[in-house]
Parts: C-alpha cells; sequence; structure tokens
C-alpha cells in the first residue's frame, strides 16, 4: 500500500457567520437619512443574498432616483413590481421616475395602477391630476380636463383627512 498522508489543521474551531440578507436591509434602512452611500451599499449586499426582497429593490431606486440614476431607479422598480405586484407604493414610485425621463403616457398609467390598488393614495391623485392636465391641454380634451380636476379633488379631500 502506499503511504496516507494524513494532514491536520488543528483544533476545530466556529465557524464565523456571515451578516444575512434581512440584516443588510435593515442596515440599509437605518443608514438612509444620515449616509445615502452606505444604505446603498447595503441594499446591495441585502439584494447579492436575497434577490426577492421586493422592499430592497424599490428603497435602492428609491435612492438612485434621488441621486439622478433614473435608469438605474426605474430598474429597481420594475424588479420589485415583478416580485410584489399589489404594492401601491412600488407603482408610484415607478409613475414617479417615468413623469422624471418624460414618459407621460407610462407614467399615467403607473399611477393609475397604484390607485387601483390604493384608492387613498394621495401623491398619486395630485400627480395624476397632473398628468392628466397636462395631455388635456395640450389636446384641448374638456372631458379629459374634467378627470384631472375630479383627481385634484381627491387629493384635497385625502390631504384634508389626514391633516
Amino acid at each position: 500500500m502506499g503511504d496516507l498522508v494524513f494532514l491536520s489543521f488543528g483544533p476545530r474551531r466556529g465557524t464565523r457567520k456571515g451578516t444575512s440578507a434581512l440584516d443588510w436591509y435593515e442596515r440599509g434602512c437605518a443608514f438612509e437619512a444620515s449616509d445615502p452611500d452606505a444604505a446603498i451599499h447595503a441594499y446591495q449586499r441585502a439584494l447579492a443574498g436575497r434577490p426577492d426582497l421586493a422592499d430592497a429593490h424599490n428603497n435602492l431606486g428609491r435612492l438612485l432616483h434621488d441621486r439622478g440614476d433614473l435608469a438605474g431607479a426605474e430598474s429597481c422598480y420594475r424588479l420589485a413590481l415583478c416580485l410584489d405586484h399589489r404594492v401601491a407604493l412600488y407603482w408610484f414610485n415607478l409613475g414617479v421616475v417615468l413623469e422624471d425621463r418624460g414618459r407621460a403616457a407610462e407614467a399615467i398609467g403607473a399611477y393609475e395602477q397604484a390607485l387601483a390598488i390604493d384608492a387613498l393614495l394621495a401623491d398619486a391623485h395630485f400627480n395624476l391630476a397632473r398628468q392628466i392636465e397636462r395631455a388635456a391641454l395640450s389636446a384641448g380634451d374638456e372631458v379629459l380636463l374634467r378627470r384631472a380636476v375630479r383627481h385634484l379633488k381627491q387629493y384635497r379631500d385625502l390631504s384634508r383627512a389626514s391633516g
């Protein structure tokens, strides 16, 4: 028989547990107000471990949006929506970034989706009213203009009720 080599690496020590994706997500939330760079990094780490964290995609998108990375923000919002299309806030954020990218018709659709999920989302009523008003004025469409006014009234009613 051949010689067997026995290697010993010393006594076994406990393995260090890495930071979980949910812990990275929580760090991102904690850093958002004080250190957006650290928050972005934390959300990216969370998503590396758990790409199914829709809230992390949404929060990362919002931070990228704040930085002016509109394409990156849109991608993040769309990924969040792929994971959970029933969250009105994701649709609202997508509407805002689409509006900022000059894609008004798509923004209107996103705001309408947000309101279909949560009719009490006041800011979606306001943004939708503004977008519809612009479309109505450029087309000279009085019916569309009345629709914009209805959303503006809904926004005012909701704002009064919450304030």
